[in-house]
């Protein structure tokens, strides 16, 4: 199998990936490419003489090919944007891919030079193909439709599969997409599905007979799970075979013989390959506290995906997917980092909020003494669409060895419970997720080596709530904590009941609640002595409220750009401010 393994280069301050090969075996592995560039997307063509890949080597993003029995490279793209996803055709000859095409902006009255930073010059992803002999790159979708996720040619080779999307302008976000087929002779296009909710991810199985794709349907909810479909290859009979699976599905991969479909989901802090038969029936596969992703299935049935745990930064892994239990690690990049360093214990916990029970994670400083009184760093992630689970928590691990315990939870809205847990957050957000970890930051100081006087909690907008709501905490961070999803929906009034933010649907019908949920708006209660980390307009905002309620705070301005660089000056920051006394 072929990956891409990221590495950091100190002096450039930059993150790097190369591209590597691991037998089946994993008794051999060796680097394809070398070089203080970013190789990515890695993708087999179908008799695996080549691999396709993008490549910003040359100083711009491009697809580039390797010859596996000579080594030959050859880069067969020069593209003005970075190509998105790619796919090789059946016959090896030719490979589909999607990459921006911003349409032009008429402004009769301003110089060229001008034009392209006008608001309004929109940017629609359209699908191209390349012929891999050499020429040009072809555009075989024209118009207003966005082109998303990864395109999937038929068998036939006579039709790509792709999910497209209207952009109703400015004023509206993407309404949901649909799965589309594409001749790439003449790009005549025809709408497979009819659907309200989003579809995505077609995937045709290797007899050319089926597509199967995942949907979520459209309804008046903040979260929906996304199930599994099959439809005939023409858009006919349309079938759920997730429909008792409530959890999202993701990744979808046909067995060779077309008859059974793996994919990925997340469930209570975990991610593993489940098979989903055409009656309906699905399985688990892989068991463990552990979370997978990058799932991809071979012909001959192995599988290969990226495997973290509290104690693995991110191996690569490979199983039979019809035989499971016999897993053989490929690669392990971390394996020798992690074992000269000494890492802290994990707890899972269990703590009831409002009649739910909520799943969280204490991570414990190293050498770890419960007669000890340890300080508490509540960590929030911001994004209600994401969850915390047995990966290897490198942040929280950090302020574990700087002697914290660290609290990690999943509140009501996290995804991998299900769609009635998914949908609790109904019109407190923030608010009901934050009593959540606040009844998680009770169940720790009733564990007993809690010391009450030294809480600190760091986030974004959940924890600029928490301190605007109660003052038990000695030290807070806010890291961004005005999303731009809200101060963008709250200077909208006119899409408000038509927009779907990217937690889903939205939460409240008037504009107002939208400015009252702003930390600005309540950072007249804010007490707690509090470090802002931010670089744009409304983190400043925050800092200047704080400063007139003569609150102890301060501000970083941490560079635009990123890279590892910004990640350590953050932490840093972070650690000196909870540490100071």
């Amino acid at each position: 199998m072929v990956y891409a393994e990221r590495w950091n280069d100190r002096k450039a301050d930059s993150v790097y990936s190369n591209l590597w090969l691991a037998s089946s075996d994993g008794r051999e592995r060796r680097q394809l490419t070398d070089g203080a560039w970013r190789d990515w997307a890695p993708r087999w063509s179908s008799g695996s003489e080549a691999i396709a890949y993008v490549s910003n080597r040359t100083g711009s993003a491009q697809i580039r090919v390797r010859r596996m029995a000579t080594g030959q490279e050859s880069q067969l793209s020069s593209l003005t944007e970075p190509p998105i996803a790619l796919a090789w055709s059946p016959d090896g000859n030719a490979i589909a891919f999607t990459a921006v095409r911003p349409s032009q902006t008429t402004a009769p009255w301003a110089p060229e030079a001008i034009v392209r930073f006008l608001k309004g010059r929109e940017a629609h992803p359209q699908l191209f193909l390349i012929p891999v002999s050499g020429g040009n790159a072809r555009q075989i979708t024209v118009g207003d439709l966005n082109w998303l996720g990864e395109p999937a040619w038929m068998p036939d080779g006579r039709t790509i599969l792709c999910a497209a999307a209207a952009d109703l302008g400015p004023e509206h976000p993407l309404e949901g997409s649909e799965i589309f087929s594409v001749r790439p002779s003449d790009g005549v296009m025809k709408q497979l599905t009819q659907h309200e909710g989003p579809d995505e991810l077609p995937m045709p199985s290797p007899d050319g007979t089926r597509i199967a794709w995942a949907s979520a349907d459209a309804r008046a909810q903040s979260y929906t799970v996304r199930h599994l479909y099959v439809m005939n290859s023409d858009g006919s009979r349309i079938t759920p075979l997730t429909g008792a699976f409530d959890r999202d599905v993701a990744r979808p991969q046909w067995s060779s013989d077309s008859r059974t479909l793996y994919f990925l989901a997340e469930d209570s802090g975990a991610a593993h390959v489940y098979a989903a038969r055409l009656n309906g029936t699905v399985i688990q596969v892989t068991k463990g506290q552990e979370r997978l992703r990058d799932f991809s299935l071979a012909d001959n049935g192995q599988a290969a995906a990226i495997r973290s745990s509290s104690t693995e930064g991110g191996d690569v892994i490979s199983f039979a997917a019809d035989l499971p239990g016999g897993v053989t690690t490929l690669a392990a990049p971390d394996e020798h980092l992690l074992a000269e360093r000494h890492i802290g214990a994990v707890e899972e916990i269990h703590f009831d909020s409002s009649g739910h029970s909520i799943q969280g994670w204490l991570v414990k400083p190293p050498g770890f003494d419960a007669s000890r009184k340890y300080p508490l760093l509540l960590d929030i992630q911001d994004n209600p669409r994401a969850m915390y689970g047995y990966e290897f928590q490198l942040r929280a691990q950090i302020f574990a060895a700087a002697g914290y315990v660290v609290l990690l939870a999943n509140p009501r809205g996290s995804p991998g419970y299900g769609e009635e847990f998914g949908d609790l957050l109904k019109s407190r957000y923030p608010g009901d997720d934050a009593d959540d970890l606040l009844r998680g930051v009770d169940y720790w100081i009733s564990k007993g080596y809690a010391d009450g006087q030294r809480l600190a909690v760091s986030g974004g907008l959940i924890a600029a709530w928490i301190i605007g709501h109660t003052d038990r905490f000695s030290a807070a961070v806010l890291r961004d904590p005005v999303a731009d999803w809200l101060t963008d929906i709250a200077t909208r009034p006119d899409g408000l009941r038509r927009a779907v933010s990217w937690m889903g649907a939205l939460p409240w019908d008037d504009p107002d609640q939208y400015v009252k949920h702003s930390p600005v708006y309540f950072a007249g209660n804010f007490k707690t002595p509090t470090l802002v980390l931010g670089n744009s307009a409304e983190s400043d905002e925050l800092d200047f409220a704080l400063r007139t309620r003569k609150v102890d705070s301060a501000l970083v301005r941490l560079p635009i750009g990123g890279g590892p660089g910004v990640d350590v000056l953050e932490l840093e920051s972070e650690l000196a401010w909870l540490g100071r006394k």
